[in-house]
């Protein structure tokens, strides 16, 4: 039966569309070899002789009101005798492991990137470790290689994926966003693993390295690119401050409290956490008099507010001493627990928080890309496969930030 207009959905190279039949919820697409072609080795290209001809079947898109299309096709076995053995062809759109066609496979793999893989088993007739299967062939196909040539600014930190604290280290290219390298655990080797893959040529163009003040990062940049600067993320020194100092603070302010004091402290935390900005009325009422009444709170609200200036300077030196003065204050304060002790590690890492000066980044880049790590793997229900979610999270960071 010919049907109008048929071939142009199904324009395969060497086939004729020989019948279609269709069914409330199925169709069925019988193609015949094209005589007038010889078939070839897809492996050297040279002309093959036909040894035998055999039928085989692969699943195509739905066509219409049939969600399920079946291709029905002649699949000819040659022998090449250049490559001296027994091919089969099949036609260039059909993968012959997947049994499918490739634009469906293709169609799968988009589904999967908006909704789990139990869904798309749903809208699709395929099972869900199916469309897994193939989600993962087609963005080892599809996805370009992470570029390592001329890198100038890396992020890297670690991000709790499992249970039990289970980690793993991400890296990113800095200035684009791309996904350059995920490995487990949070040790050196995790993140030395990233520059064995680089050339020297390709570590000597990367300038800075933001990250947290943790020491394994710090001393795997000094020992792969020396020349690298490191940046310690703003954001992160003031969450240490925050946890460390603000709220031992109000721990043992609210151990000694009694009666109404005590309760003028409880359910605080938040309130001396958040920037004074988004402070709401009621808020600012309660906080300025919970400073009134407490001198401790008070000095290190405060001391918290002029370490967040640190970052608004526009020239470095005036940073510098900004710093130089912060230091001094907060060693001034002899009754604070843990200020001292903040203070001190401050001052030993000084040149790696007033790098921020020169290169003007911080974390917040690969911070949400954290929060995108989270949410894919919340909908996924985990992953077991390392390398198929560092493939979903590189396809997301691409089309975030597509590459010019």
């Amino acid at each position: 039966m010919y049907v109008h207009g048929i071939r142009k959905l199904f324009s395969f190279k060497m086939y004729v569309v020989e019948h279609i039949r269709c069914d409330e919820d199925m169709a069925v697409v019988r193609l015949r070899l094209d005589r007038r072609f010889n078939i070839c080795c897809p492996d050297c290209g040279a002309k093959m002789s036909t040894n035998k001809i055999s039928w085989q079947d692969a699943r195509d898109i739905s066509l219409g009101i049939a969600q399920e299309v079946m291709l029905v096709y002649e699949a000819p076995q040659g022998k090449c005798y250049r490559c001296n053995s027994y091919v089969t062809v099949h036609p260039e759109c059909v993968d012959p492991y997947a049994k499918a066609t490739r634009r469906l496979m293709e169609y799968a793999s988009l589904l999967c990137r908006f909704m789990p893989v139990q869904r798309v088993a749903q809208i699709l007739p395929i099972s869900s470790s199916t469309a897994l299967r193939w989600d993962k062939q087609v963005l080892e196909r599809t996805l370009p290689d992470p570029n390592f040539d001329g890198i100038k600014v890396l992020m890297v930190d670690e991000k709790s994926i499992w249970k039990n604290h289970s980690y793993v280290t991400v890296v990113i290219n800095g200035e684009t966003g791309e996904l350059l390298h995920m490995a487990e655990g949070k040790k050196k080797k995790a993140f030395s693993s990233f520059f064995d893959k680089l050339t020297p040529e390709q570590k000597s163009s990367i300038e800075a390295v933001a990250m947290d003040r943790g020491g394994t990062y710090r001393a795997v940049v000094k020992q792969e690119i020396p020349d690298a600067e490191i940046v310690y993320d703003k954001f992160h020194i003031i969450k240490n401050y925050l946890s460390d100092v603000v709220d031992a603070v109000r721990r043992r302010a609210y151990r000694g409290a009694v009666g109404r004091i005590r309760n003028m402290i409880k359910g605080k935390r938040y309130t001396l956490f958040k920037n004074p900005e988004k402070l709401r009325d009621d808020e600012k009422m309660e906080l300025q008099e919970l400073l009134d009444a407490y001198e401790d709170i008070s000095c290190v609200y405060v001391l918290k507010e002029e370490l967040r200036a640190l970052w608004r300077y526009k020239y470095g030196a005036w940073a510098k001493k900004h710093f130089q003065r912060w230091i001094s204050w907060a060693r001034e304060a002899e009754n604070i627990p843990g200020l001292h002790r903040f203070a001190d590690s401050l001052e030993k890492s000084k040149e790696e928080i007033l790098n921020f000066f020169k290169h003007r980044i911080t974390l917040g880049r690969l911070e949400g890309f954290n929060n995108l790590i989270a949410r894919m793997v919340h909908r996924a229900c985990g992953y077991d496969d390392m390398r198929y979610l560092f493939l979903k999270l590189r396809q997301d960071s691409l089309c975030l930030h597509p590459q010019s």
